[in-house]
């Protein structure tokens, strides 16, 4: 038996009409429309991410009460009239008119007709009773909130656009950022001449710079901070001090290539942490480091709070500040101390011991 709307007209299953994977996050953006309305939805691999949703426009006559019933159906309701900027439906969305544009983050879409903004899922849609924005809604609706014109995502969308498309360029951002940041690292750190891709051969590009010196081997990331991080809108208000990084590490130990490789390795698989899980790595986080020289040693805390680390200002990036986070090889026994009573007591004792932080052979501080 079928389901029916008021002016008895079947319900039809929703087509997909537009589909696009995000570039940087394991999420799926869909443009889905039935008959009767048309929602935009954030599909994630990650049970974590799960699934966002947004109303765009009704295609009938507004309701006066939200559809429960057939929310229970799991049928996707119309938008109820107090909150429709047209109560008696718009026509159809036609797919050759729709563009997807991915914020830089890749945590968040905007769904856009012939180049105007329809609606937006940002980092923060599906939390709080807010699922998203729409140009259609006025006020602040139970599928969508309005999309004012003065609302800043215009502005986020329409970067977010022109980045996406400087790729395509002879010159993209990554070839003017890496000689910059190569450039600064070989002026405090000494020049090297070992450079490796961490990209494995995946959009963005990114590298890792190597000195290795007769005490000390120096790991610094390069152009990570190319893409802002996800999910950082909903835990800091100033998110250009936070969203873009990049990583280093110290080792003090001669060590052989491959050790210098499965180093490098590791720290390619942190950078690719943010992205691949809808996440952040901030001062304070802890990450897996295998190190290949002690097993004792098998995470890391990311931090620049130690008095023995090298202070590292990077050039701004795109009206960001690029935060450098060392990652000081830590043990499971003092990662766990960390996690139980915080990091402060176990930074303190780190802070204690010196230049003997970058010792794989040290001993544990707890």
């Amino acid at each position: 038996m079928g389901l029916f709307s008021r002016n008895n007209n079947k319900i039809e299953k929703p087509k997909v009409i537009l589909e696009l994977r995000s570039p940087g996050c394991p999420i799926t953006a869909i443009v889905e429309q039935d008959n009767r309305t048309a929602y935009f939805y954030l599909f994630g691999d990650n049970e974590d991410f799960g699934t966002k949703s947004c109303w765009i426009r009704n295609l009938n006559a507004a309701p006066d009460e939200i559809e429960t019933k057939l929310m229970e159906k799991g049928v996707p309701p119309m938008l109820t009239k107090e909150f429709c900027k047209f109560p008696e439906g718009q026509e159809e969305l036609n797919a050759n008119n729709l563009e997807i544009v991915w914020l830089e983050e890749g945590d968040g879409a905007a769904l856009l007709e012939n180049g105007e903004i329809l609606c937006i899922i940002p980092a923060w849609g599906g939390n709080g009773g807010f699922y998203g924005y729409a140009r259609d809604c006025k006020g602040t609706g139970d599928f969508a909130w309005e999309l004012s014109e003065d609302n800043e995502m215009h502005t986020r969308v329409k970067r977010s656009a022109e980045f996406l498309k400087s790729w395509d360029e002879e010159v993209n951002p990554f070839m003017f950022l890496q000689p910059e940041i190569l450039n600064y690292y070989d002026t405090i750190f000494g020049k090297s001449e070992k450079y490796y891709a961490i990209d494995n051969s995946e959009w963005p590009p990114k590298g890792l710079y190597v000195n290795q010196g007769v005490e000390k081997v120096v790991f610094a990331t390069v152009a990570v901070s190319l893409r802002p991080q996800p999910k950082i809108e909903m835990y800091f208000e100033n998110t250009s001090d936070v969203n873009r990084i990049e990583l280093g590490v110290i080792i003090k130990s001669a060590l052989n290539n491959d050790q210098v490789n499965k180093i490098a390795s590791s720290i390619s698989g942190m950078t690719a942490i943010p992205w691949d899980y809808v996440t952040f790595l901030a001062e304070g986080h802890t990450v897996g480091f295998q190190t290949g020289v002690n097993e004792k040693f098998n995470f890391g805390i990311l931090t620049n709070k130690l008095k023995v680390l090298p202070e590292v200002k990077l050039p701004q990036y795109r009206e960001s500040n690029t935060t450098f986070l060392w990652v000081v090889p830590i043990s499971s026994r003092e990662r766990a101390e960390m996690i139980e009573s915080g990091v402060e007591g176990v930074l303190a004792k780190l802070d204690d011991i010196g230049e003997e932080i970058f010792s794989l052979n040290r001993e544990e501080v707890v």
